[in-house]
């Protein structure tokens, strides 16, 4: 099924059903934000259900089979291409601004004039993310429990796992939800706020190794190394953080930046994260509680001995005024260590 939401364009775009220009001043029709089919209002209900493919049933007649087993065709979606698009085959200008014309995968992202379609190699490479990507063959049955079971391909050696807060960066996770379902499976993207991490975690933890990248703040990342935890998925997978919003600090730490905003650079953040080092990262928690413990000396019950109570009271309390004072003022770190001592 697409999913759709209503937007504009910069330039001629067509609709995918009546084949009719898109008009309008600020809404111009629907689009699919994850295949990028567009159709008018009124022609959203004839639309094929030709969404990108997620699992191996939905590529259905179109699978190629050969003597290495199945294999990912192309899919092919009609016109509205970008104004530099060339044809893969004869590498002459394709599409158009007046009609609907010729075709452009949505996985590898290769475009072709119609004439020359049935030139171009039918088995599609999968693109430049090939290495991040699950391709829908791979996601072929369902387990006991009713959760996809994943088989990784030779070429997905680190298939990559995404979480995307899209409450996170006053609501710009959005964007970035629907772009990285355009630069991978679907099926491989999860929402943070609708459910959680653990189904996408028990999605992959078949996998010998896998990646995860969680685009959110701090608490987005601490709420998927928890669900890790409870998994025991530590050891077969490592994580990246992609900072939406502010604060970020872990983000800083490892180096991903204090914030991210510009999801067209989502291709080269991908490249970057196939070739990032890994770092070990420890993770402790503070418990506190509250216990009663007797007093081992009382002080005397007698006038005298109650002032010198008091007394004792006040001292400790002045010397922990000291001691705060000079953690908050001084600039030299023995003096730091040795009052908070």
């Amino acid at each position: 099924m697409h999913n759709w939401y209503a937007c504009s364009h910069a330039r001629p775009t067509f609709c995918n059903v009546c084949k009719d220009s898109l008009s309008g001043v600020t809404s111009h029709g629907l689009s699919c934000e994850v295949c990028k089919f567009k159709a008018h209002k009124r022609c959203a209900v004839r639309a094929t259900n030709n969404c990108k493919w997620t699992t191996l049933a939905s590529i259905g007649k179109d699978i190629i089979e050969d003597e290495d087993g199945i294999a990912m065709p192309h899919q092919w979606l009609e016109g509205n291409l970008p104004v530099s698009a060339k044809c893969a085959v004869c590498d002459k200008t394709c599409g158009s601004v007046l009609r609907l014309q010729d075709w452009r995968c949505l996985w590898c992202k290769a475009m072709v004039h119609t004439a020359c379609m049935d030139l171009y190699p039918r088995k599609c490479p999968l693109g430049q993310c090939k290495v991040s990507i699950i391709p829908p063959t791979a996601l072929n049955s369902i387990d006991s429990d009713g959760f996809w079971k994943a088989t990784c391909p030779p070429s997905c050696a680190s298939p990559l796992l995404v979480f995307v807060n899209s409450k996170s960066g006053d609501n710009q996770g959005v964007k970035f939800l629907r772009r990285f379902k355009q630069l991978l499976n679907p099926a491989q993207v999860f929402d943070l706020v609708n459910g959680g991490p653990h189904l996408g975690l028990r999605l992959f933890q078949k996998f010998d190794n896998f990646r995860i990248l969680v685009c959110g703040g701090d608490g987005s990342v601490g709420w998927v190394l928890s669900e890790i935890d409870k998994l025991n998925l530590h050891k077969q997978c490592q994580l990246g953080v992609l900072p939406l919003g502010t604060g970020n600090d872990l983000a800083r730490v490892l180096g991903w930046g204090p914030s991210c905003d510009d999801d067209t650079q989502l291709p080269q953040i991908l490249e970057k994260l196939e070739r990032a080092s890994t770092k070990m990262l420890d993770r402790w928690s503070i418990m506190t509680y509250e216990i009663k413990i007797p007093p081992k000396h009382s002080c005397p019950t007698t006038p005298e001995g109650a002032d010198n109570c008091q007394f004792h009271i006040s001292a400790y309390e002045d010397s922990v005024a000291t001691h705060l004072t000079k953690i908050l003022e001084s600039e030299h770190h023995s003096v730091v260590i040795s009052s908070a001592k």
